[in-house]
């Protein structure tokens, strides 16, 4: 059936927050039409993440590291590319009009990060603390952290636009403390 066909890997567009599931919608839909000989691994790119809490206490978890992406080592078909195109919370492959594979170098590259592990230190950032954004439409401005949420890794800064005070919620990432 396509025991001939090279697999690569692909980068499948889906819903943010929904990798999981969507990766495992897939494998049932690999297993139920008999697709192991198109289909050789679908991978959430994610690595685990150490956090140190403000007791000194060390929690895993893990992390997505592309949320709304999600890895798929198959053979370039058109059952394949019907799968995907038919599968829910999937908005297809990542590439202009067909599916484009990556090359092995990233996939060797992201799948080596997946093996890595992260240590955060919670207590980075508290609320009042002053940070410049270093990322996204408010570049450069300054804020206040107004809230925090650790388990999404977000913060709620606000942020003077105007003349008047407005709350931007970003991630750890895109800020830095001044």
């Amino acid at each position: 059936m396509g025991a001939d066909k090279k697999f690569r890997w692909f980068i499948i567009h889906v819903f943010t927050g929904q990798e999981k599931i969507i990766c495992k919608y897939l494998a049932e839909q690999k297993k139920k039409k008999k697709m192991d000989a198109l289909i050789d691994q679908i991978v959430v790119p994610e690595r685990m993440i150490k956090v140190r809490d403000k007791k000194g206490d060390i929690k895993k978890r893990e992390k997505r590291l592309y949320p709304g992406y999600i890895l798929i080592h198959a053979a370039e078909d058109d059952a394949v590319t019907r799968l995907i195109a038919e599968s829910p919370k999937v908005m297809g492959f990542l590439g202009k009009k067909a599916a484009q594979p990556i090359s092995e170098e990233e996939a060797e590259k992201i799948l080596g990060l997946m093996e890595t592990v992260e240590e955060v230190n919670d207590t980075r950032f508290l609320e009042g603390q002053t940070i410049r954004i270093i990322d996204g439409p408010f570049t450069d401005f300054n804020g206040s952290i107004k809230e925090l949420n650790r388990e999404k890794e977000r913060l709620i800064v606000m942020v003077t636009v105007f003349g008047r005070s407005t709350p931007v919620e970003l991630s750890y990432n895109q800020v830095e403390l001044i």
